[in-house]
């Protein structure tokens, strides 16, 4: 695999110009630039709010009236769902990628300080529409899906790469992907920080350590006795 196999798929064409604040503001138009202040503020809004998110707290944030963000965007649940679909694209694309010649170690520490500083970012939200997928209707739903199958492939992306970096070979354990599932986990980041008073950094050495264990582990279960 290489490198760049680790960064998140981008999502699919229906992102538009959801971009968020990530995306360059050069060349676009005016009502773009609205439209991605707007999708700014639901994201800030959800991260506190979650799902409870409303029209009148986004046009605060956003500094408009809600007529400005009913014109942009129709709906709630229409604003909403662009505002994930656009922290998911910018989710991927803040990924750090494994650096040729790289240690394993060094490589995780790294990622994983970026995965739980953003889950720690990103708050309610994505745990919340994780917690209540089924629940969900309309563009929400379908929102929280994409959201699922990028995090699907983010998670065997980099259980593949840690598995190659610590020696494996064949078939990779189900159960070491699991384990890397649960440390890249917006539930492990607000769990620890909630309860245990970690910070990202604290729970990504945590985590470092313990996905280097389990890839020993795995890769020493592979190999035949002496």
């Amino acid at each position: 695999m290489s490198s760049s196999d680790l960064v998140a798929d981008p999502l699919d064409d229906s992102l538009g110009d959801a971009a968020g604040d990530t995306a360059s503001t050069e060349g676009t138009s005016a009502r773009e630039r609205a439209q991605r202040k707007i999708i700014k503020a639901a994201r800030t809004a959800m991260a506190t709010r979650g799902l409870e998110t409303t029209v009148d707290d986004v046009a605060e944030i956003a500094g408009i009236s809600r007529r400005t963000v009913f014109r942009h965007f129709g709906t709630r649940e229409h604003l909403l769902a662009r505002a994930l679909r656009a922290g998911l694209e910018s989710y991927g694309s803040n990924l750090p990628l494994h650096r040729e010649g790289e240690a394993v170690d060094q490589w995780l520490r790294r990622l994983l300080g970026v995965v739980h500083g953003i889950n720690e970012g990103n708050g309610r939200i994505y745990w919340e529409i994780t917690a209540l997928q089924t629940q969900l209707d309309g563009e929400l739903r379908d929102a929280a899906g994409a959201r699922r199958e990028a995090r699907v492939r983010f998670v065997g992306k980099v259980t593949e790469k840690l598995w190659s970096l610590s020696g494996g070979e064949g078939e990779i354990p189900a159960w070491l992907s699991d384990t890397v599932a649960v440390h890249l986990s917006a539930f492990t980041t607000q769990s620890l920080r909630l309860d245990f008073d970690r910070s990202p950094e604290e729970i990504a050495e945590m985590s470092t350590e313990v996905l280097l264990s389990a890839a020993a582990t795995a890769v020493a279960a592979t190999r035949p006795a002496v």
